[in-house]
């Protein structure tokens, strides 16, 4: 490999890479009950459609009344404290369904009991060990998966040279950041002591003093990217072409040689809601190929659901789909997936010491 390459020869072999989201099916403590015919649905924006809703009340008569969600570490403490019995469904990445199934707040489902999940599903999705319980039911209901793979070359390393001062992206997402410097210390990401978590820290601020700034969200980081701010970063395979279509620079991805985690995320499903039957009725309606198709089109990461792959294929968007991994399901099922540390409240004190730091 040549020493040395200028800034566009580098963006072009700079190296990002991702996968998708999955939606899951939680439950929680008995509650009053709420209006018949509605669903209170605790999610990110990214996985509401406005037109799906309309079609979907327009359809059955049931309302969904989408309240946006924050980060898995800061909903789990909300809902532990106040409990979650004022919503039927809320999301979570990776294993953190298995906190919220130990603190009684969800109900596992038989996904084939959706017919458009049992239709429409890659069958890769429906049995992941650790995020099943006894007799097959599912903690969550798969949506899409996304793994946070590196930048250039083939090591996380790479975050740390000096010459990339000023380029490097650094992203508020904790949950992502701290991988990164585990691994480099030769540290579970997720099992990091206070010891550890110190050192994983040092890492992190040096990281931080090769960024531009601390971006919030993706459509920030989109446009460092465009403006060839940053140079290198992570993200989601796909990204890459999201950049160049919005006149950035041709970027690439590389898995790095220590190791990526990533996600599964979803809509769990709150035991003893009263909108049991409407929530599962909305589930079904968010997995069928038209919703599907037009949500990933939007956000461009990789999907669990094949036949709404298949669509967004039908319709010309074959380049879109391999560049984001949706037709290789496969891939979801080799990264490690996030999981909520034992001593949350020594990583986010960790955290918030790596951005108070100069």
């Amino acid at each position: 490999m040549r020493t040395a390459m200028n800034r566009r020869e580098f963006l072009r072999t700079a190296a990002m890479t991702g996968g998708a989201l999955a939606a899951a099916t939680a439950a929680g403590s008995p509650r009053p009950a709420a209006a018949a015919g509605t669903v209170n649905w605790l999610a990110w924006g990214g996985h509401v459609e406005p037109q799906g809703i309309k079609s979907f009340f327009d359809a059955s008569g049931i309302r969904v009344n989408h309240v946006g969600m924050s980060g898995n570490a800061e909903t789990f403490a909300k809902l532990k404290l106040s409990g979650a019995n004022q919503y039927d469904l809320f999301e979570a990445d990776g294993l953190w369904p298995v906190r919220y199934h130990q603190e009684g707040l969800i109900e596992p489902i038989q996904l084939d009991s959706i017919p458009n999940v049992a239709k429409n599903m890659y069958p890769e999705f429906k049995k992941i060990p650790a995020l099943q319980v006894s007799g097959g039911a599912m903690l969550m209901v798969p949506w899409g998966w996304k793994n946070k793979i590196k930048t250039a070359p083939t090591s996380y390393e790479v975050l740390l040279d000096k010459k990339y001062k000023g380029h490097v992206g650094f992203s508020d997402q904790h949950e992502f950041l701290w991988p990164v410097a585990a691994y480099l210390l030769g540290y579970d990401p997720f099992k990091m002591n206070k010891e550890q978590l110190n050192r994983a820290k040092d890492v992190l601020i040096q990281i931080k003093r090769n960024a531009p700034t601390i971006s919030k969200g993706w459509n920030e980081q989109l446009r460092l990217y465009v403006e060839e701010t940053v140079w290198i970063g992570l993200s989601s395979p796909g990204r890459a072409l999201t950049i160049q279509s919005s006149s950035g620079p041709a970027m690439g991805w590389e898995r790095p040689k220590e190791g990526y985690v990533g996600w599964i995320d979803g809509d769990m499903l709150v035991k003893g809601s009263p909108n049991r039957d409407a929530s599962l009725a909305w589930l079904n309606h968010i997995h069928s190929p038209e919703y599907v198709a037009t949500n990933f089109q939007r956000l461009q990461r990789g999907s669990v659901n094949r036949a709404g792959v298949e669509l967004l294929k039908s319709r010309g968007m074959g380049e879109m789909v391999r560049a984001n991994l949706m037709d290789q399901p496969e891939m979801a099922l080799q990264m490690r997936l996030i999981e909520a540390p034992a001593n949350q409240d020594e990583y986010a004190a960790a955290w918030n010491e790596v951005l108070a730091a100069s």
